[in-house]
């Protein structure tokens, strides 16, 4: 009996110490491609659910989960950001520049198709266009359903270059298309596996930003009067000490200065 409860225990901790070296793995880009994308399917499939917006329900766009598990997948990888970062365009002026006058069909796909990539991935993942804030006239503030709109029209496009290039039907061009009639729909469900899934935080609205400085601005004056009182201190003992007048003269520049920050502040120069 004694036997078999200490081969029992033996293996009890067997077992469980691949389950603890497992668990405290890191994962690897490269080695763990297959267990991180299928952890964003997963996470894109339950999104949908849960926002209403399930596979196939308006249209058959079961391709369009893969093709957005692959991106969010490949964000994690800097190396595929450095890749497609050449064809990435910051407006519309920027993309027309690095297409204007190009033959090329394939890097003209690349550009649109990366360009779209990025876009839905900032606005819907990353938060990259933030609200308009505080110190910023409206005039010049963006709104996100301009990208949002400008993602879609470069699927649309990238979707006809595709079929271009297969010469007729292209499965990648469908699925691009699909995201250009899906986009509004996409955003939303990309946003909610944002939030619950991914663990990205809001960004700060105008008015917390703007207490936000405040709040780092006057912190920064109490840190500049303690360092002025500070210096002006060491120099009042060494005028008490030695009673150089250099020492005299720094003593009312570093009073003056101190009075300038802090105006509560008071001191009568020696005679």
């Amino acid at each position: 009996m004694a036997e078999r409860c200490r081969h029992s225990n033996m293996k009890r901790t067997i077992t469980r110490i691949p389950l603890k070296r497992r668990s405290r793995r890191k994962l690897e880009v490269g080695a763990d491609v297959q267990t991180s994308y299928f952890f964003m399917l997963n996470c894109l499939l339950h999104s949908r659910v849960h926002t209403g917006i399930e596979s196939n329900s308006e249209f058959h766009d079961e391709d369009v989960n893969v093709y957005l598990a692959h991106l969010l997948n490949a964000h994690i990888d800097p190396r595929y950001i450095e890749r497609v970062a050449q064809y990435v365009a910051t407006d519309d002026a920027a993309l027309h520049r690095m297409i204007d006058g190009c033959a090329d069909q394939r890097y003209r796909y690349m550009v649109y198709k990366s360009t779209a990539d990025f876009l839905l991935m900032s606005v819907a993942v990353f938060d990259l266009f933030e609200a308009r804030r505080y110190n910023r006239l409206s005039a010049f503030h963006t709104p996100k359903e301009a990208y949002i709109g400008r993602a879609a029209s470069y699927y649309a496009v990238a979707a006809s270059l595709a079929a271009k290039l297969d010469c007729g039907a292209s499965t990648v061009g469908s699925t691009l298309r699909k995201l250009c009639d899906g986009m509004d729909s996409y955003v939303r469900i990309l946003s909610y596996m944002r939030g619950q899934y991914l663990g990205f935080i809001h960004r700060y609205s105008s008015g917390e930003l703007f207490h936000l400085d405040l709040t780092i601005d006057e912190i920064r004056r109490h840190e500049t009067i303690e360092e002025l009182r500070n210096c002006f201190l060491d120099t009042y003992h060494a005028w008490l000490k030695a009673h150089r007048p250099e020492d005299k003269e720094k003593l009312k520049e570093q009073a003056d200065r101190l009075k300038e920050i802090d105006p509560a502040f008071e001191f009568t120069p020696p005679a």
